[in-house]
């Protein structure tokens, strides 16, 4: 099988010597051939200058016709190990047989190459390959991958949940809040049910006035306001009435509506949305006319508003909103003096947790943000709640004491025509809890159109009668 020194020998002195008999030179043939064919490998003659391969002393075998036993090491009949196996072999050989050991797939095989520790392949010991393999083969946690404005939703709320620096998000039916919250969200969801919300003088009973006519008659033929939503009781009649006063006429509340629709089915971008129905609707919430504010609530448009940087989550981006509801003091009062005195010590040396425009210096009551229907839902939530969380972060700036009488923050979510009222509020380690569920009306019938009007009506009666004393008590100091 194997050849001897002789035969190598032989074979050496069988090969031919290039030095006294050199290769030819290529003939004409061969030249003629190459440049016809420059881009192809020339292809070599099989028997010219072939080198002589060594005789074999015997027929050689390969490995496939070797038979399975040979491949082994013989057995020792003294060693224990051997007599055991032998044993076992000639019971087992028919099942051994039929069982073929499963190969690992792709994946186990790239992890157990990726943990086999370089010491494997060396000639230490057994024991040191051991200690070698335990310290090389321990995992390393790799850092999660920064969230940004890219990641998606809802990555991002969960980033927001394990942040303290964020908020996680609640529910009116399974958390725990205060009671002047659950007062409010009661007050809000009754209106926006609409049942007994406008006066029963307004369904079909004209005022004298003749230009007030066509705006009393609620109920004509064509609109389609049900009767349930005009108050019959005697006993609230009158309450009814007064805080149904200055209700948009019919003609706008239609006008608005089919406006609304136009939005919805031709797939309108969200600005249009805040331009032509969601501004509209809080103008007439908080303003006399389209320029002049119904006291001092009034709003903005903010989708430009920056959170400032020291009350920025952490690890996480930064969100915006659409619009903003806030409270002007007085010019020249006590309250609008202690807020330039503590702008002056504050971050960007603004009132809020933004310095956008009139907003440094005017505090924030509402928070509104508003996407087209049906998409970005979770981003609408994500916005909300990394907003007033960075709000909350503000009104405790420098305070050496919790917050004892602001409880609770109130926002809105709107998605196309539907208005959701949302509230944060602190849990007991701090962090802000974004609560939601309570709708408050919408664009897309008339009654809904004046069950918002009234709920945000009662929005700015909250921030004129409770957080603005709170926010004076609270943050100003003033008392």
């Amino acid at each position: 099988m194997y050849a001897t020194e002789a035969d190598v020998a032989r074979w050496l002195s069988s090969v031919t010597d290039l030095k006294h008999d050199p290769l030819p030179l290529p003939t004409e043939s061969d030249r003629v051939d190459y440049e016809g064919r420059q881009r192809k490998r020339r292809k070599l003659s099989t028997h010219r200058h072939k080198l002589p391969s060594p005789p074999a002393s015997e027929p050689t075998r390969t490995m496939a016709d070797m038979p399975p036993s040979s491949l082994k090491r013989p057995r020792d009949p003294e060693d224990p190990a051997d007599r055991a196996h032998g044993a076992l072999s000639s019971s087992q050989s028919d099942e051994a047989h039929d069982q073929i050991t499963p190969r690992p797939g792709r994946f186990q095989q790239t992890q157990t190459a990726e943990w086999i520790p370089f010491s494997a392949g060396s000639s230490h010991s057994n024991q040191s390959w051991t200690s070698s393999a335990s310290s090389h083969s321990a995992p390393v946690l790799k850092r999660p991958k920064s969230v940004s404005s890219r990641t998606s939703p809802s990555r991002q709320i969960r980033n927001a949940e394990i942040n303290q620096t964020g908020f996680r998000m609640g529910s009116f039916r399974l958390d725990t809040y205060p009671n002047s919250l659950n007062a409010l969200r009661c007050e809000l969801r009754d209106i926006g049910l609409g049942d007994g919300i406008l006066p029963a003088s307004l369904e079909n009973e004209p005022l004298p006035l003749p230009s007030l006519i066509r705006m009393m008659q609620l109920r004509r033929a064509d609109s389609e306001i049900p009767r349930f939503a005009f108050d019959r009781d005697e006993g609230t009649r009158a309450q009814t009435q007064a805080i149904a006063t200055d209700l948009p006429p019919i003609d706008w509340v239609q006008a608005l509506m089919k406006r609304a629709d136009e939005c919805e089915l031709n797939r309108e971008c969200e600005a249009s949305w805040n331009g032509e129905i969601h501004a509209p609707i809080l103008e007439q919430a908080f303003r006399i006319n389209r320029f002049v504010s119904n006291g001092p609530v009034d709003f903005r448009y903010a989708q430009a508003a920056q959170i400032v940087h020291a009350y920025k989550p952490r690890e996480a981006p930064s969100k915006m909103v659409d619009f903003c509801v806030f409270y002007w003091p007085g010019k020249g009062s006590a309250e609008e003096q202690a807020i330039e005195d503590i702008c002056q010590t504050r971050p960007a040396q603004s009132i809020n947790h933004t310095d956008l425009g009139d907003l440094c210096k005017r505090p924030i009551a509402l928070s509104i943000e508003t996407k087209r229907p049906n998409v970005e839902r979770d981003n609408a939530t994500l916005q909300m709640g990394t907003w007033q969380s960075a709000q909350w972060r503000s009104l405790r700036h420098n305070r050496s004491r919790s917050l004892r009488s602001i409880e609770f923050l109130p926002g809105i979510i709107v998605q196309g025509h539907d208005w959701q009222f949302v509230a944060s509020i602190l849990d007991e380690n701090g962090k802000s809890v974004l609560l939601k569920g309570v709708r408050l009306g919408g664009t897309e019938s008339e009654l809904a159109i004046y069950s918002l009007l009234l709920g945000l009506r009662r929005l700015r009666r909250w921030i004129l009668e409770d957080y603005w004393p709170t926010f004076v008590s609270d943050v100003l100091a003033v008392s």
